[in-house]
């Protein structure tokens, strides 16, 4: 009597155990073909929306999110004026103020201070100052761009 080998039984175990996992994917495959086919496509249905006297609230109006703050440092007459967003300043004190009020709200906001060349060193640094001072974290300065191409030349 002959003793089968093992490595033709190891074979035929490797072979056979990937049959069930075969028929399982085709049966899905199977499954899922026939299943599309039976769905009723949604672009056929017609959909009636009702028309009635019905008002809608009015939107309130959302407050703008805050985006840059630009001071604007120019001289006239032997004094410092500054503009923040429009709105002048002629006294450090009043724009201490509002800028600290304003790092209170947010202090993440960018500050761009624009300096006219008239402008003292003494008012640049004190105004750079008073807004480090109220703890704004972006004090940036503005620079005209037409001045850097020259200046490279």
């Amino acid at each position: 009597m002959r003793v089968p080998s093992v490595h033709s039984n190891e074979q035929f175990r490797e072979d056979s155990s990937m049959t069930p996992m075969i028929d399982i994917v085709f049966l899905l495959l199977i499954f899922f073909v026939c299943a599309s086919v039976g769905q009723i496509q949604e672009s056929i249905m017609s959909t009636e929306l009702p028309t009635g006297s019905i008002s809608s609230p009015e939107a309130t109006e959302q407050p703008k999110p805050l985006g840059e703050v630009w001071l604007a440092l120019s001289r006239e007459q032997d004094k410092t004026i500054i503009v923040v967003n429009e709105r002048e300043y002629r006294d450090f004190d009043e724009l201490e103020q509002t800028l600290s009020k304003l790092a209170e709200a947010a202090p993440e906001i960018p500050v761009i201070l624009d300096i006219t060349p008239e402008v003292p060193w003494g008012d640049l640094i004190r105004v750079y100052d008073t807004c480090r001072a109220a703890h704004l974290e972006s004090v940036n300065f503005a620079v005209d761009p037409t001045k850097l191409d020259s200046a490279d030349s």
